[in-house]
């Protein structure tokens, strides 16, 4: 028998009188009256309105519908007394925390006085005034850092990890920032720390070169008040020992080995912290330029120190230069932790945070049902289960309190259609999850009878990226459970497409996309006809940002018809046609360039050309557009002869276009003075990237993709599965190339 709920202390309109209401009378009272439904609530300065609800017939304020409006709340109060949490008769606080709603008089939101005191800027103020003194309270200073951290772990939105940043990317950059005029033209980078504890000290650097920031001015000043809870740890990091993972072991070693060595040798942390305490000058500068600006007191007050919201974070990646497509994010993985809560970390803790002691429940309850799964591996099966909604309910509740697949596979199976609604709600948006294989999945109506059948589906999750394949054979059944993934999806911004899957069927691609309510960015391979690029372009819905072809393009009547339906887009900011093999059509290029150059919204374009030979028209229209227009940010040359000319077209751009700021050279003719001007802006920081390859391209991504060769200057490896789908791509590349030139 449940237990009637019981509160203590009411002080509403009644008079302060300890009652004990039964839940039947308290619902007859809540339902018959319609203005009990607003809550007033204030919080220092502000004053909002928040929707009650009815729980078990009482009409209540949950604490967490009042955080979502100011993170560190923590005690609700009526006339500066405590208002007690609704709990059972033994006295236990009921989930979800919550009081009884008293409308008509204001309830009074505060934050615990083990919080920042009600005070983030003298308490941070005095964070940077204890680091200068020799006897440094460190505990202090990390106690105050975790209270900003729990406010954090309450955000109900977990797409970006919460904790970064940002360092001048060199030495000579530390110079600038003395000059307020100055600094918003240095070169930061970005670094993301593992959230491998809640204790600030026992985190570390994220292993990854860090990110270039692009319109850093912009970042500065939008991200100012949080970095000062970022720098913070970064600087106790550096006070107890180091910013590297600290136990040593096989796994650490090599995951070390990513992290960017200045963050490993101690003889730099001295160097580290004179550019900590120069990023902290920096954020005073932003704030003193905001008190001239005439911001007021209070806000100036509340801005320093504060947590950031979901939507925040999300537009981290706006700000990133070559976020790979893969959305790595610093190379940490999203992961769903025993108490229900997301953490980002590393491969190396990422097995460690997932376990805990009712790891062994889950998989029991997973086999019982018919389920395998592999530890070793952490891959799950089910095949040939026809799935209920118990076992629903189960698997629910397991990945949601952390059970860690990396892998399902589904086969031969059956599920009600409201069931795989609350399946893939969990799997795509609170789950660590990071591959669904699905073939002949039958779904069923409410009387049983199969509705549809997807016959073969892998669906991959990577942070914010979505990846989805049909294995190039197209089905009915498979693009309903891919308009579900779409009406499901809330988290995953990027989607990645082959229009293969849909060849022939684009009317069901473009009604599959009309359910897109979160998608802002598409990656799309094989886009060669037509009737594909009427779909991206012609959304009734289009939110779409950023736009991203490979192996498209190839055919002369899609080019022409792709360059009259940019001229129609209103949404796109960046057009990636980053390909394997380059454009070589000048008569596109020039369309191509002239059409960008007076767009409205598209500022960004990352392109690869091939074949630039002095005086030739490519050369002709690439100069001019990077002399006279702010556009191209991703340059990619391949298979050409740079002139003087061209070179000097170059290094106009990367000094004066704050815009280009990565460049990079396949197989090409290069004079050694022309390679060493461009090296000094990479020097400078004008340039963020800059690379001289003597292979062609597709050579060099081959080589990346599988670890065979290292071929060129300043090149990496990354290591995959000789079947990976990028593999196949590239060797298909290399057969064409063959084939072209024989």
């Amino acid at each position: 028998m449940m237990a009637l709920p019981c509160f203590c202390t009411l002080d509403c309109n009644w008079g302060k009188v300890a009652l004990i209401i039964l839940p039947m009378t308290i619902r007859f009272m809540a339902q018959s009256t319609d203005s009990r439904r607003i809550q007033t609530v204030k919080f220092r300065d502000h004053t909002v309105e928040i929707h009650t609800v009815i729980i078990n017939g009482i009409e209540c304020l949950r604490l967490r519908d009042v955080q979502i409006k100011f993170p560190a709340v923590q005690v609700l109060s009526i006339d500066k007394i405590h208002q007690a949490f609704i709990h059972d008769e033994h006295g236990n606080d009921l989930e979800p925390l919550r009081i009884v709603a008293c409308i008509g008089q204001v309830v009074e939101a505060e934050e615990s006085l083990e919080s920042f005191d009600n005070d983030f800027p003298s308490d941070l103020d005095e964070i940077k005034v204890t680091f200068k003194r020799t006897d440094i309270n460190v505990q202090e200073i990390i106690r105050q850092i975790t209270n900003a951290m729990t406010q954090m772990y309450e955000l109900h939105e977990y797409t970006t990890p919460r904790y970064f940043f940002i360092l001048p990317a060199k030495h000579s950059d530390m110079m600038l920032i003395d000059t307020v005029e100055s600094w918003r033209h240095t070169h930061y980078k970005l670094y993301f720390l593992c959230e491998c504890s809640r204790d600030p000290k026992e985190m570390h650097v994220a292993p990854h070169e860090g990110y270039s920031i692009k319109k850093a001015r912009d970042f500065v000043v939008k991200y100012a008040p949080y970095l000062r809870i970022t720098i913070q740890i970064a600087q106790v990091l550096l006070s107890v020992g180091g910013l590297v993972i600290p136990q040593l072991g096989n796994a650490a070693k090599f995951i070390n080995n990513a992290v960017p060595s200045r963050f490993q040798d101690p003889q730099y942390y001295e160097d580290i912290q004179q550019q900590l305490e120069m990023v902290d000058n920096l954020l005073n500068k932003v704030d003193n330029q905001q008190y001239r600006a005439g911001a007021s007191v209070v806000g100036r007050h509340q801005s320093r120190g504060t947590a950031l919201q979901g939507a925040e974070l999300r537009e981290i990646q706006t700000y990133l230069e070559r976020v790979d497509d893969k959305r790595s994010l610093g190379n940490l993985y999203r992961k769903v932790t025993a108490d229900g809560h997301v953490r980002w970390v590393c491969l190396q803790h990422y097995d460690n945070i997932s376990y805990n002691n009712e790891m062994s429940k889950y998989i029991k309850e997973f086999e019982a049902m018919g389920g395998k799964f592999n530890s070793n591996t952490n891959e799950a099966s089910i095949s040939q289960v026809n799935i209920t909604s118990k076992n629903v309910e189960m698997m629910c509740k397991a990945l949601g309190k952390g059970f860690n697949i990396v892998k399902l596979i589904c086969r031969e199976c059956s599920i009600d259609e409201d069931d795989l609604e609350k399946l893939l709600d969990i799997i795509i948006n609170r789950s660590s999850i990071r591959c669904l294989n699905m073939g002949s999945i039958r779904v069923r109506n409410f009387f049983g009878i199969t509705m549809y059948t997807c016959q073969e589906m892998i669906a991959e999750f990577n942070n914010q990226s979505l990846k989805v394949r049909f294995s190039n054979t197209y089905y009915d059944g498979n693009t309903l459970m891919f308009t579900r993934f779409l009406f499901q999806n809330k988290i995953h911004k990027n989607l990645d497409l082959s229009a293969t899957d849909f060849l022939w069927h684009e009317s069901d691609l473009r009604r599959c996309m009309e359910f897109n309510a979160v998608v802002t960015r598409l990656a799309l391979e094989y886009t060669n006809n037509v009737s594909i690029l009427n779909v991206i372009f012609y959304l009734k819905t289009n939110a779409l940002q950023q736009l991203k072809l490979t192996h498209s393009l190839y055919e002369s009547s899609t080019l022409s018809h792709f360059c009259e339906m940019l001229k129609k887009t209103k949404t796109l900011i960046e057009l990636d046609l980053m390909d394997y093999t380059g454009f070589e059509d000048e008569d596109f290029i020039n369309t191509l360039l002239e059409i960008l150059k007076e767009h409205k919204s598209i500022k960004y374009l990352n392109i690869h050309i091939t074949n630039v030979q002095p005086s030739n028209q490519k050369e002709v229209d690439l100069m001019k557009s990077l002399q006279n227009d702010e556009l191209i940010s991703h340059l990619c040359i391949s298979s050409s002869v740079i002139s003087s000319e061209f070179a000097e077209a170059l290094l106009h751009a990367g000094a004066k276009r704050d815009t280009f700021t990565y460049l990079e050279f396949y197989n090409c003719q290069v004079e050694d003075d022309d390679k060493a001007k461009l090296q000094s802006l990479y020097e400078n920081g004008s340039l963020h990237q800059l690379n001289f390859y003597e292979a062609p391209r597709w050579y060099v991504l081959l080589d990346e993709t599988n670890g065979w060769v290292n071929i060129g200057k300043r090149s990496s490896s990354i290591s995959t599965g000789n079947g990976s789908p990028n593999f196949v791509q590239l060797v298909t590349l290399l057969l064409r190339e063959d084939l072209e030139q024989n």
